[in-house]
């Protein structure tokens, strides 16, 4: 039986992040997105000092199988979720559930009313299984390529 676990994000974690995040969209988003829109999307040559500081800014959690990072997610403390990847071997095991409710757990918890993600087409029907709501369909260029996404958002049921 395997196992999986979360810890919190540490530095010496940029490299595999970062590849999971490229294998990620390159496998699995290509089927929502061009080739054209994937290029765009990828980090070919990353700023590492820039994800280091987004990643350690927010409540950002890694998921394990024993040793091996196998997916990655982070939230503002006021419910804004930045990144939810799966290395692609892992999709289908209940690594991306475990991650994003562990996210929307602690930024409910620290107080946040509504969680918000900009959500891929790929990935919507995953937060749509959580309760997000499309508030808006996104168009974004990039270097004159349009990249299309949605702004989903979690509101917190009244007790």
């Amino acid at each position: 039986m395997t196992v999986f676990s979360l810890r919190k994000y540490q530095k010496s974690d940029l490299e595999n992040i970062i590849a999971i995040f490229n294998g990620t969209v390159q496998a699995i988003n290509k089927k929502d997105y061009t080739q054209q829109q994937i290029e765009q999307w990828v980090q070919l040559s990353p700023d590492y000092d820039k994800w280091d500081a987004e990643l350690s800014s927010s409540y950002t959690m890694v998921a394990l199988n024993r040793m091996e990072i196998i997916g990655f997610g982070n939230i503002s403390d006021t419910g804004e979720l930045g990144y939810l990847y799966v290395d692609k071997k892992w999709i289908g095991y209940g690594i991306g559930k475990m991650l994003v409710q562990d996210l929307m757990d602690h930024a409910l918890k620290a107080g946040a009313k509504e969680l918000i993600v900009y959500s891929s087409i790929t990935a919507k029907p995953f937060f749509e299984s959580f309760g997000f709501e499309v508030v808006e369909q996104k168009i974004n260029y990039r270097n004159g390529v349009l990249l299309m996404n949605y702004l989903m958002v979690y509101r917190k049921e009244a007790k």
